[in-house]
């Protein structure tokens, strides 16, 4: 691997040319107005690129910037000439402007930071954040993440490993970073993207190959979980050993998800 620690390119002339900072003049930088997508490079291949190029489509839609993208081949062609395992974080901000101006001229940036798939921790311990939360258009990534960095923080502080978030009806939303699966009785269980989740790639994944029910999920839910797992691009599929202090019975069908996924994802990247 090589010993670079932050990369980032900017889209300009129809390329990628290399940058190292944004104007202080961007909106993504003065008022958080940019969305985001994040995915590993493992083996010079971008993981599930197409799907993430999609999402930030969709967010670009949603958020309402008219920037125009760079196609799903100058993504593609810039992260496969990335010569080591890495994470990606493909970002489009609101550019430069007052704030009532239009935002087809923003900055398309991608940012890169060496990073193994290999994990450090068999399962995760989860905390509850206590505090209610409010997604920004319905969950989208968007340089607003500081609640999210906060209540990880504060788990972190008290030796959880991530924490789950609440909306302000109290239903589960997701952890901080990732989706979050609850299992009883054998059924698996997600939160509804109406509580705020987000339809991440990864949970996209499980949807695919198990039967999942989208519900609005409650503490009661969780209180009488038989299993918990968690899923995001840079965590793959991480079962969940305890619920503040709660040990679950059960890892089962995280166990047997995370093998499949670590058994494509080595596929795609070329591994056999």
């Amino acid at each position: 691997m090589k010993t670079q620690t932050k990369i980032a390119w900017l889209w300009k002339g129809g390329t990628f040319v290399p940058c190292d900072s944004v104007p202080v003049l961007d909106r993504g930088f003065r008022y958080g107005m940019s969305v985001f997508e994040s995915l590993p490079v493992v083996r010079k291949t971008p993981l599930f690129l197409t799907q993430h190029h999609e999402r930030l489509q969709q967010a670009c839609a949603q958020s309402r910037l008219e920037t125009g993208l760079p196609p799903l081949a100058g993504f593609d062609t810039l992260l496969r000439s990335v010569e080591f395992d890495a994470f990606a974080r493909l970002y489009v901000t609101a550019g430069d402007g007052a704030v009532s101006d239009r935002t087809d001229n923003g900055r398309v940036i991608v940012f890169i930071e060496p990073r193994s798939l290999r994990r450090t921790e068999d399962a995760y311990k989860l905390a509850r954040h206590p505090d209610a939360c409010i997604p920004i258009f319905g969950g989208l990534k968007t340089a607003n993440y500081w609640p999210n960095v906060a209540a990880l923080q504060r788990a972190r502080k008290n030796d959880f490993n991530e924490a789950l978030t609440f909306n302000v009806k109290d239903e589960l939303i997701s952890a901080c970073m990732a989706n979050v699966f609850v299992v009883r009785d054998g059924a698996i269980k997600t939160p509804s993207p109406e509580t705020g989740a987000r339809a991440g790639v990864i949970r996209e994944w499980i949807m695919h190959r198990r039967a999942v029910e989208e519900l609005h999920l409650t503490r009661d839910d969780l209180e009488h979980a038989d299993e918990i797992f968690l899923t995001s691009s840079g965590l793959g599929v991480m079962p969940v050993s305890s619920l503040e202090g709660r040990e679950l019975p059960s890892r089962a069908i995280a166990e047997e998800l995370r093998v499949e996924y670590d058994r494509e994802i080595n596929e795609l990247a070329g591994g056999g």
